[in-house]
């Protein structure tokens, strides 16, 4: 016990207000007799400024450069990346990254699902997850086998598009892919415009759609700007929570149990600083509490390079002379209509393809953005677009490792990226088919120069090492607190989400994902969340 630490006491304490947690802290304070408090590291997105930057969907620009409001972690590259740094934003604040991603709703290939409950997690194919998505969804073109109508979750595609997106969706159609108007429907295969966690123009973030309307619950306690330090543990029981907040330390109490929603960096490290991980911890001075081998191994994400082109007809998105009558008018075409660029949430169109015959699912995923942005903090200066391909189903897995036992300090995040030779041969592949695609007349009119990989990068070996230099991520780190049944050693929690070995403590987040899914992360994420309080009211 921490001397003159204030104490308070719940039945459940949900830490991590994104993706998952705001889901859950919805749902388990539906039930008035539950006393729950939700904690968050990050700033509360209903205080001004920050309500403005989380409303426009290309807000996140004003918020990943600042730490208050991104992670930004990093991954640490090994050889077959050069050994270099590689970013990895997270969102710090109130709907996590959902409050600064590119809002793009994509739930993943169904045998993703079915290939989790292959693992020996019962309950987690593709029919018996499909309710969960639906549960909670609000999509614009009506109910149907695979959406719901009057959920919580804005699910639109974008009133008005870039001609660039269009023109790159007719472009694949011409190089014999299917057009596909639902990438969530009865095929992922093809190209189209992206559904997105919109609502008339207003990024739909998880805050906005599940922890907004209930913030009024006298039962729900939400703790904004407060790090969670550790878990305390009773013998094999979780019993609460040490937290900082304004300099001062809190003691909270669960009643019946804890929820960890951190993601998949954030809900190991608070494990293994609780010393519930692996042996190793002991050499760090952290006393093992509760011996799990897979906290922090089996992460994975999506490795990424992308093409990019000018385009001389000036229909992207730039800050430049030429746009200067458009950006100009950009915060009024918002204003009076969530119309225009500030709408926009620049990765407006995609598709998945098969690089090899005989596939059962997709392999890759494009994603064009209608902007030539070098990194996601800043606005683009050239008129130009991106086609970011990714590596859906990477070969290798990495590990999360404490830096220090400072809960304030940044794990080390090592990915071991493209160590398995046969993710560059994918990337290749699918780069080929990006130049073949961008050829052709329907986007080739409105394009100019190639500037990356560049005409001279063309044989297999330019091709690798291109890859090898400039291959990024998709920012969806997903595996780090496994699911798998208890003949798996290296599984952290149970098909309920239960941490092995313990009572009380569940994990509700990206990192309980056995295997990476086939798309963008933050849809599932909040499906998982739905599936944690199904199992915790139904206990």
């Amino acid at each position: 016990m921490i001397r003159n630490a204030m104490q308070e006491h719940y039945d459940t304490i949900v830490v991590g207000a994104g993706a998952a947690g705001c889901v859950v802290a919805n749902r388990l304070s539906a039930d008035p007799q539950r006393r729950v408090a939700l904690i968050e590291a990050g700033a509360s997105d209903r205080r001004f400024p920050l309500s403005l930057k989380t409303t426009l969907p290309i807000g996140n620009i004003f918020l990943l450069p600042h730490e208050r409001y991104n992670w930004q972690f990093e991954f640490s590259g090994g050889a077959g990346v050069g050994h270099r740094k590689i970013p990895c934003p997270r969102g710090r604040l109130f709907g996590g990254s959902t409050s600064v991603n590119g809002t793009v709703y994509i739930r993943g290939h169904r045998l993703d699902y079915d290939e989790w409950a292959a693992l020996g997690n019962d309950g987690w194919g593709w029919d018996r997850v499909l309710p969960f998505f639906k549960q909670h969804e609000d999509y614009d073109r009506g109910a149907n086998p695979w959406h719901q109508r009057g959920g919580e979750l804005s699910v639109q595609r974008p009133a008005q598009s870039n001609p660039l997106a269009h023109a790159f969706v007719a472009a694949a159609a011409e190089a014999g892919f299917a057009r596909n108007d639902d990438f969530n429907g009865a095929a992922q295969d093809g190209f189209g415009i992206f559904d997105l966690n919109q609502r008339d123009g207003v990024r739909w973030s998880s805050s906005r759609a599940f922890l907004h309307p209930v913030l009024h619950r006298p039962n729900l306690k939400v703790y904004d700007e407060a790090l969670v330090e550790r878990i305390r543990l009773q013998g094999t029981r979780a019993v609460g929570v040490t937290l900082r907040r304004h300099g001062q330390t809190l003691e909270l109490s669960a009643g019946t149990e804890i929820v960890l929603c951190g993601g998949t960096v954030n809900s190991p490290q608070l494990l293994m600083l609780s010393g519930i991980g692996p042996a190793s911890l002991g050499g760090q001075g952290i006393r093992v509490q509760h011996e799990l081998p897979g906290v922090g191994h089996n992460l994975q994400d999506h490795p990424t390079v992308s093409l990019a082109v000018t385009n001389p007809s000036a229909e992207s998105y730039a800050l430049n002379w030429r746009s200067a009558p458009r950006v100009a008018m950009a915060p009024l075409r918002y204003a009076f209509g969530h119309r225009g660029m500030l709408a926009s949430n620049a990765a407006e169109a995609g598709g998945f393809i098969r690089t090899q015959p005989g596939l059962d699912r997709p392999d890759v995923q494009y994603t064009f953005m209608v902007g030539m942005k070098d990194n996601p903090r800043t606005l683009p200066r050239k008129h130009g677009y991106f086609l970011h391909m990714a590596v859906l189903r990477p070969r290798t897995r990495g590990r999360i490792e404490l830096a220090s036992r400072d809960p304030a300090a940044k794990p080390l995040l090592h990915p071991d990226f493209l160590e398995d030779r046969r993710d560059v041969e994918t990337l290749m592949c699918a780069l080929r088919e990006a130049r073949r695609i961008v050829s052709m007349p329907a986007l080739a009119g409105l394009s100019g120069d190639e500037l990356l990989p560049g005409p001279a990068i063309a044989d297999d070996a330019a091709l690798e090492r291109f890859i090898r230099e400039r291959v990024a991520t998709t920012y969806h780190p997903v595996g780090t607190c496994k699911m798998g049944p208890a003949s798996d050693p290296m599984a952290v929690v149970d098909p309920q989400l239960r941490v092995h070995g313990l009572q009380g403590l569940r994990v509700a987040d990206a990192s309980i994902m056995p295997n990476l899914i086939g798309g963008n992360t933050s849809a599932p994420s909040m499906m998982i969340g739905e599936r944690a309080a199904h199992f915790i009211l139904h206990a």
